[in-house]
């Protein structure tokens, strides 16, 4: 008996069918779809809300003392000398016109910085008992208990702004997780403020400085803490909320 042997299958036509079989699945795959990205936000959207000046917390920076304690008198010395007044200051707006002495017009002029300097202090280191903290993607709103509004851009940039007496230029921007706000005045007045949570969410730490970090001794500030006011109860400070302590 005769065997016909039949033609193999040519290696190259096999492996172009099996390349024409993936192609075809892969087409009939569903392909995946890439997720948009989320729409960012600023990073501490947490802050916004109502607190309440927790005055127990809140410290000097330098003592350890509650902000708002009654100083001694080496204290008021100190602190008269740290905010840019001296002892010979109310004595110096004695002098005479500029018709005088040099010295007695430089004493005039140092007396007029003097008390700028400190109204810039006085004002922008006055505590807020209730602060209101909006935040949006364009910036950060403080309203404070006298309901006086100041909007930041987070932008980085430069402005010009007024809080009573004081006029000082100020600008804003996210650290991270931290709002940092740098001030600006006159006579080379530097101040910084930094707010962020606490662990929980429930506490918003302000750390302020005012002063040139390089040079210690007329650095100085304080540590605030603020308490998260809850809706919807009666709260210690009379407003509607209800103040969180641990």
């Amino acid at each position: 008996m005769a065997f016909v042997r039949s033609n193999p299958r040519p290696a190259g036509l096999a492996a172009v069918a099996i390349a024409c079989v993936i192609g075809v699945r892969a087409i009939a795959a569903p392909v995946a779809q890439t997720p948009a990205p989320a729409t960012v936000s600023p990073p501490v959207v947490a802050i916004s809300g109502h607190w309440d000046y927790n005055d127990d917390l809140s410290v000097d920076a330098a003592t350890g003392r509650p902000e708002q304690a009654p100083l001694s008198a080496t204290q008021r010395r100190r602190g008269a000398g740290a905010d840019g007044s001296s002892g010979g200051a109310s004595g110096a707006s004695g002098g005479g016109p500029p018709g005088g002495s040099s010295d007695e017009f430089e004493r005039a002029v140092q007396a007029m910085f003097l008390a700028e300097r400190r109204a810039l202090v006085r004002d922008l280191l006055e505590v807020p008992e209730q602060l209101q903290i909006i935040v949006t993607d364009a910036g950060v709103t403080f309203i404070d208990d006298l309901k006086r509004s100041r909007s930041y851009p987070t932008d980085g940039k430069r402005r010009r702004y007024q809080l009573g007496a004081a006029q000082f230029e100020a600008r804003a921007s996210w650290d991270g997780s931290r709002l940092r706000k740098e001030i600006e005045g006159a006579n080379d007045f530097r101040m910084s403020e930094v707010y962020f949570l606490a662990e929980g969410g429930d506490r918003l730490i302000v750390v302020v400085r005012v002063g040139d970090p390089r040079k210690p001794d007329a650095h100085f500030g304080v540590n605030r803490v603020y308490d998260r006011v809850r809706t919807g109860t009666t709260g210690t400070t009379g407003t509607t909320g209800t103040r969180n302590v641990y």
